[in-house]
């Protein structure tokens, strides 16, 4: 658990609303960003978000993708807005918007030119998934059993996203290419959103020594909020928060908290289907996301499954006895300083 609090947070839902919140990862389709959506963002309390604009896909498809999520956000009328910088953070945290941030969960778009990595940064990408799940150009994903790392192109890209200032994200990579690129990055690199393999021995989930090399070396871990990363039970039993809590104990634990942040990987929940999520089990069964029987139910915590959740964290963190303090850090504060490092941008304190 993390240090003692001189005094409890007394008003949990008020310390969620007055903080800087970032989400390091929502995963929303295009298809269901409609009023209904931007009422569950507003519902969150959400500052900011890293959004997986393009799963996986060539270069046309994800330029597509980001225009069309461009037009969807300027009609919003100002309430949702693309960011770009810590600045358009701030701005959103004094306006009472949401900065929308263009993320990759794969480097697939980038094929292996990487002119098409400088043309996406100027479209606004600034999240950059290495791999999703399986090996593209640049490396192994966690779902290759070759596990054989980084490639020469993979060592130039994370050169170039050093350089161009996108954040590396190595969530859906495998333990030897996270390893290794954690250790050739000049900057820091993120895990928006997996589970940690002493609870759930999946390789979709990360072991202590990626967490301690990743704080070694500045970066931070998001905890994705999917019950089956979380518990060995989570697929075939519902299960509650505190099962997210235990997981950020041992986080905090192996990492040190100014190492963790919020990375929920929680979408609309109207995008799950019995067909799409058959789908998914067949294209890659290592994920421990669904069992069998297609139960949408128990595809996260219980009361955790919505964008709208979003102050759950903080009421069960805060009932676990985390400072405001400490809160603060994992809501916002550790992810902006590491952007500020990434993005080369003065580091502000996010409450300020």
């Amino acid at each position: 658990m993390t240090t003692a609090s001189p005094s409890p947070v007394t008003d949990p839902a008020a310390l969620h609303r007055d903080s800087v919140v970032f989400n390091a990862l929502d995963c929303t389709p295009l298809s269901w960003a409609d009023e209904t959506y931007l009422a569950k963002l507003a519902a969150s309390g959400v500052t900011a978000f890293n959004h997986a604009t393009v799963i996986s896909g060539d270069y046309d498809a994800a330029v597509a993708a980001i225009v069309g999520w461009q037009r969807r956000v300027a009609e919003t009328g100002g309430r949702v807005f693309q960011g770009r910088g810590l600045a358009d953070v701030r701005r959103a945290d004094a306006e009472g918007s949401v900065a929308w941030f263009v993320g990759f969960e794969d480097s697939k778009p980038v094929g292996e030119e990487l002119w098409r990595l400088d043309a996406l940064h100027q479209l606004g990408l600034r999240f950059l998934g290495l791999t999703y799940q399986n090996r593209n150009f640049a490396g192994d994903g966690s779902g290759e059993t070759a596990n054989g790392g980084l490639s020469r192109f993979g060592r130039s890209l994370v050169r170039e996203c050093n350089r161009l200032g996108v954040a590396l994200d190595l969530s859906h990579t495998g333990e030897r290419s996270t390893l290794e690129t954690i250790e050739l990055s000049a900057k820091p690199v993120l895990v928006t959103h997996a589970g940690l393999t002493r609870f759930v021995d999946s390789p979709r989930n990360k072991s202590d020594e990626v967490v301690r090399e990743l704080a070694a070396r500045g970066g931070v871990f998001g905890l994705a909020a999917k019950a089956g990363f979380l518990s060995p039970d989570g697929l075939r039993a519902p299960v509650g928060p505190e099962v997210f809590a235990d997981n950020i104990d041992h986080l905090v634990e192996v990492a040190g908290i100014d190492h963790v942040v919020v990375g929920t990987d929680v979408g609309d929940e109207r995008k799950y289907s019995k067909e799409g999520m058959a789908r998914v089990r067949r294209l890659y069964p290592e994920i421990p996301i669904i069992d069998d029987d297609l139960d949408l139910e128990r595809i996260h915590p219980v009361g955790m499954g919505t964008p709208a959740d979003l102050p759950r964290i903080t009421e069960v963190l805060a009932a676990r006895g985390y400072t405001a303090d400490d809160l603060r850090k994992i809501l916002g504060g550790n992810l902006m300083r590491v952007l500020a490092d990434i993005w080369d941008e003065p580091e502000q304190d996010p409450a300020a």
